[in-house]
């Protein structure tokens, strides 16, 4: 029986020594603010990362002491079920395999990338897995909901210091490392809040500040996308950095057919037997075969294997088209 909801865990949060930048400074550009787009919430002004801010805030040792967000159902075994069956070509018992390197060389890799943030209560520092988006600006990447927003029902607690690194490869940035300008996610998970519970609508935009003039999709490509409200899809691919039993440092790759499972809000997850997905993983682009946004990584059941969720017309055709009139 797959079950209707999943539990998300913050685990081992990390108090960072040095304080979370919160404070404006010249470098920083005004957060924008768009026009009202139904069912969407934007987040407030936020402090945006200068490239040496960047780099003074994210050292080595604090990425690699980020922890991944975990997300598993309620009850379950301890140990996570093996995919049923495994399809991913060299694929292990989870169905997961290595992305060959260089990861630039392959358009699906080179548009997935790490994102690092913290969490403004403790400082405590998190790690997902996103993409870049073919946007009308050229400057979206899509991730999860619960990346973004880390508050109860309509509290103002999001990420900050949020960092996104396409075909992030064991510490190197090939493509530059950038930094978000501001998020957008549906309505009904601002409403609800990132609650422990996984949710359908987990789904959001991330707004990316150009650097040296230059547009991340410019750089790395971008995915397209295209409505997903329900139905089978039979082999999508899904990328990113586990960190959780992978380590977070290499790209992992899954191919997976997927079935409706039961949702929340009118629309349902995208659900596979297939691929297993460990923390980390959240936020990480699942792609059809035309290179098109499918779902995002939303969550994982031990018992049942991985939930999507999907580019719905009700969730993220708005969350994309907020940040397009926004002008990203």
């Amino acid at each position: 029986m797959i079950p209707n909801k999943m539990r998300t865990t913050l685990t081992g949060a990390v108090v960072l020594a040095a304080a979370v930048v919160l404070v404006s400074s010249p470098a920083a550009s005004a957060t924008p603010v768009a026009p009202p787009v139904a069912g969407v919430t934007q987040s407030p002004p936020t402090h945006q990362l200068s490239q040496a801010e960047v780099k003074r805030y994210w050292t080595p040792e604090r990425m690699r002491d980020a922890k991944p967000v975990i997300q598993d159902a309620v009850a379950g075994p301890v140990e996570r079920r093996d995919a049923s069956p495994v399809l991913t070509p060299g694929g292990d018992r989870f169905g997961n395999a290595e992305v060959a390197r260089p990861y630039t060389a392959n358009f699906n890799s080179r548009v997935t990338g790490k994102i690092f943030f913290t969490d403004p209560r403790n400082g405590g520092g998190f790690v997902c897995s996103g993409s870049v988006m073919n946007s009308a600006g050229k400057s979206v990447v899509s991730t999860a909901a619960h990346c973004v927003f880390l508050g109860g029902p309509n509290e103002q607690v999001w990420s900050q210091n949020l960092i996104f690194i396409p075909s992030y490869d064991n510490g190197a940035d090939p493509l530059r490392t950038w930094s978000a300008a501001t998020y957008w996610i549906p309505t009904s998970y601002f409403n609800h809040g990132n609650d422990g519970v996984v949710h359908e609508d987990d789904v959001a935009s991330v707004a990316i500040q150009q650097l040296d003039g230059q547009r991340i999709t410019d750089v790395a490509g971008g995915l397209g996308w295209v409505p997903n409200d329900s139905g089978a899809i039979n082999g999508f691919t899904s990328y990113g950095y586990p960190q959780e039993f992978y380590g977070g440092q290499n790209q992992l790759w899954c191919l997976g057919n997927g079935r409706d499972a039961g949702g929340f809000n009118g629309v349902t997850f995208l659900f596979t037997n297939n691929c297993v997905i460990f923390g980390g993983w959240s936020g990480g682009p699942v792609i059809n075969g035309s290179n098109q946004l499918l779902a995002v990584v939303s969550g994982g059941d031990r018992s049942t294997n991985t939930f999507y969720a999907r580019a719905a017309n009700n969730t993220w055709v708005p969350v994309i088209q907020a940040a397009e009139a926004a002008g990203y």
